[in-house]
């Protein structure tokens, strides 16, 4: 759970103060602050239950995104690499895909280019420093998709709606009335 503290914190910099504290309490035997922010992002209530997103809604939506394994060996071939990739969290992740090789429903999508059609213009938002989501990711998919727009954020954070007044004005120019921004427009965080 510590871990899972430390990931959620370093999705937006406006828990980087709270990281700075969780870490400096865990390092003197303190690991609640951790805990709570880990909580915030599992969606742990009060009582003990969890909300929806990760009981269930989020594996059945990532788990269909490509096939998995479910030999735990081939999990356990990774640790040399995610370990070197990353000392802090490659031990603690590289069994994070065995939850969709077991996942009951299993994906129908190939992977590959994406095509897509008879849709209305679709518009693709990336930040720059996002630690979840690389901006070149969003930029190869507006590469694939003809006629899409890549709204750019500048600055740090996973999603850009909350992370910028000028991001989520676009957004909801798109949402509501199908409206683009320009191709090629940056917003800052």
């Amino acid at each position: 759970l510590a871990m899972t503290g430390v990931l959620q914190a370093l999705y937006s910099q406006s828990l980087w103060n709270a990281l700075d504290q969780g870490l400096t309490a865990a390092d003197r035997g303190d690991g609640r602050i951790l805990l709570l922010i880990a909580d915030a992002y599992n969606q742990r209530n009060s009582d003990g239950t969890y909300g929806n997103l990760f009981n269930g809604a989020f594996g059945a939506t990532y788990c269909l995104d490509f096939p998995s394994s479910s030999d735990i060996a081939t999990y356990d071939a990774l640790g040399p690499a995610y370990s070197k990739a990353s000392p802090f969290f490659g031990p603690w992740s590289q069994y994070a895909n065995l939850q969709c090789g077991l996942w009951p429903a299993k994906p129908k999508n190939k992977q590959g280019p994406l095509t897509v059609e008879g849709a209305p213009p679709i518009l693709l938002v990336g930040g720059t420093n996002d630690p979840a989501t690389p901006y070149v990711d969003a930029q190869a998919v507006n590469k694939q998709i003809a006629g899409s727009v890549l709204l750019t954020r500048q600055g740090n954070g996973h999603t850009s709606y909350d992370s910028s007044a000028c991001s989520h004005a676009a957004e909801d120019n798109y949402l509501i009335d199908l409206t683009m921004p320009s191709p090629g427009a940056v917003c800052s965080s």
